[in-house]
């Protein structure tokens, strides 16, 4: 009898600790759920600036559902997360911010790709990474530079410093290929949305 009134009581207080601990996570998630979204809508706008500082604003654009699938069939571990057209203070469409997430190294790397509407990549900018430290980490500084302004083509990625062709190759880091190839693959799959869905206007 002891022993199914010790199970009860015991129970009981693991109830308690239980139903006490989901509020006070309830809770916390209500308190931080609006600065997380807010950081990260900063991060988003930063990044789309990145790479299309001549525009005004950014306009939604509903994804291509059966393009983005096309395009994460052909390019393993990269979605297109989201579009978004850049204009001027005028309106004028000046080309595509292409969201995408791609698998690193240690997990995925998510970024903005800018395409202009004449197909020229203005560059890349990096959101969210978490890459070996010293390594795959130095993405931002070896990686997001080599795209800047060059025409949007499929690109492959050499290692040590072999490159006989700078408009379609780009470096490796040292040290970090898969992070290399990643990024790299990610912005070939933005080329390709780009050049399937979005070029001339969806």
């Amino acid at each position: 009898m002891n022993d199914t009134k010790s199970m009860i009581k015991n129970a009981f207080i693991l109830f308690a600790i239980t139903l006490v601990a989901g509020i006070l996570l309830g809770v916390v998630y209500q308190v931080t759920k609006e600065p997380i979204a807010y950081q990260e809508k900063l991060a988003q706008d930063k990044a789309n600036q990145s790479v299309f500082s001549a525009a005004a604003t950014f306009d939604d654009v509903a994804l291509n559902e059966s393009g983005a699938a096309t395009v994460a069939s052909q390019f393993t571990g990269v979605t297109i997360e989201s579009v978004k057209e850049a204009k001027d203070s005028a309106g004028t469409g000046l080309g595509y911010v292409i969201q995408v997430k791609s698998k690193g190294y240690g997990d995925f790397i998510t970024y903005t790709v800018g395409v202009t509407n004449d197909g020229n990549i203005n560059g890349i900018s990096i959101i969210s990474i978490a890459e070996t430290p010293g390594l795959g980490m130095n993405a931002q500084k070896v990686i997001v530079p080599q795209f800047e302004n060059k025409t949007a083509t499929q690109f492959s990625v050499v290692k040590n410093g072999q490159l006989s062709d700078p408009s379609t190759q780009i470096e490796a880091i040292s040290g970090a290929t898969i992070t290399s190839r990643a990024v790299t693959n990610g912005v070939n799959a933005a080329v390709s949305y780009f050049e399937n869905v979005l070029k001339g206007g969806q």
